[in-house]
């Protein structure tokens, strides 16, 4: 069982839990206590969710040409491409700073960025926009010239703190990403 599933499967056992023991504990702690504590509770949720999205940036789509180039998966002549992708319903709303050499981006679930470089072997590091909510990470890829790699980016959930999770995809999870993703341009764009 993966770490997200786990924490999806407490989750659903916490939320049945409270809703056969919340009617006890209100009896038990009062009605007014209760008028006093569950509206605190909702404030502190939404006061953490805008804490956590507020590091996010809304990155610029790419036009449709480019999208469709992008989705050829065929590198310039000369040059190498690298694809980092995201997908996935876990933390979807939150961004992932993403460097593959001097380039700087940032994507959210389902949005992808694309780097066309020079070959040889390339560091991607991808990580949160609020870098406390999970531990970054970081892949080596060497690539040759005409050569087209895709890393999917996700995020992993763990009791107190997640970890982006980088896998480099196999031919068809590759065309699979890059086709069900929309193009975000660079912050920083590649050399």
């Amino acid at each position: 069982m993966s770490k997200n599933a786990m924490w999806l499967t407490i989750i659903v056992v916490a939320g049945i839990f409270g809703a056969l023991m919340g009617p006890s504990l209100a009896r038990l702690v009062g009605e007014g206590t209760m008028l006093i504590l569950a509206p605190l509770f909702l404030i502190g949720v939404v006061v953490f969710c805008i804490w956590a999205l507020s590091s996010n940036k809304s990155g610029k789509k790419a036009d449709p040409a480019a999208l469709a180039e992008a989705r050829r998966m065929q590198a310039p002549e000369g040059k190498a491409r690298i694809y980092v992708t995201r997908r996935g319903f876990v933390a979807a709303l939150q961004g992932m700073n993403v460097t593959v050499g001097g380039a700087q981006g940032q994507i959210k679930s389902g949005q992808m960025l694309m780097a066309d470089v020079a070959p040889g072997t390339h560091m991607i590091t991808v990580g949160t926009a609020k870098a406390k909510l999970a531990k970054p990470a970081e892949i080596e890829v060497d690539v040759g010239a005409g050569g087209v790699v895709v890393i999917d980016a996700m995020i992993e959930m763990g009791a107190l703190k997640g970890s982006v999770k980088l896998t480099r995809l196999d031919a068809t999870q590759a065309r699979e990403n890059v086709g069900a993703t929309k193009l975000i341009l660079w912050e920083v764009p590649p050399a």
